[in-house]
């Protein structure tokens, strides 16, 4: 099978990644943190590295990647971070300038601490 050269060239960027980051494998094996957040409405979520891996393959890289969110009504893109353990700084796994780009406007990560009660559920009376 033969590469495209932007294939070949965003294979020669990756080595310039630790080694942690390069693949889906890698980070599985390390017990790597991985999360994504929303571009639009910063929500930020647990991956687990290991449904990735069996989504993509241990060769697959997340760097440069994006995909929908998964937040309900939401529209934007998730993009994805990764730490060595709980403490160590995220590192946001995005190298090409073009996905960097509008990075520094985005929207505060959004978890389930910071989620707000929107209303209150509505008590149907089951009297006659």
């Amino acid at each position: 099978m033969k590469r495209t050269i932007v294939e070949k060239m965003t294979a020669a960027l990756h080595i310039l990644w630790p080694i942690w980051t390069r693949t889906v494998g890698a980070m599985s094996k390390r017990n790597i943190l991985v999360r994504s957040q929303c571009r639009r409405c910063g929500a930020l979520m647990r991956v687990d590295p290991v449904d990735l891996v069996a989504r993509y393959g241990a060769g697959h890289s997340i760097i440069d990647t994006q995909e929908r969110c998964r937040m309900v009504a939401c529209d934007g893109a998730a993009y994805y971070l990764a730490a060595r353990t709980y403490g160590a700084p995220w590192r946001v796994l995005l190298d090409d300038p073009v996905l960097k780009e509008g990075l520094e406007g985005r929207p505060a990560a959004v978890t389930g601490r910071s989620l707000q009660v929107c209303g209150q559920a509505t008590v149907l009376d089951a009297s006659p």
